[in-house]
């Protein structure tokens, strides 16, 4: 199969930028996402990676609010 490299437009070769705050939630959201789908508890991983899970946990499954009747 044949690649053809002018397929892909210009946007998707360009960095999305320097903003640490958003390099470091898509790394705790990745990891946390891996961690759910290889079933691991974040007691398993590593020290720094365990709480980087658990942050990352927070925006995969958000908590419905309870709406009182």
């Amino acid at each position: 199969m044949r690649q053809d490299p002018t397929a892909a437009p210009a946007i998707l070769e360009t960095p999305a930028g320097e903003s640490r705050l958003l390099s470091r939630l898509y790394r705790e959201v990745g990891l946390a996402s891996v961690a759910a789908e290889l079933e691991l508890a974040p007691a398993d991983l590593g020290a720094g990676v365990d709480e980087a899970v658990q942050r990352g946990a927070r925006y995969l499954a958000p908590k419905a609010a309870i709406l009182a009747a």
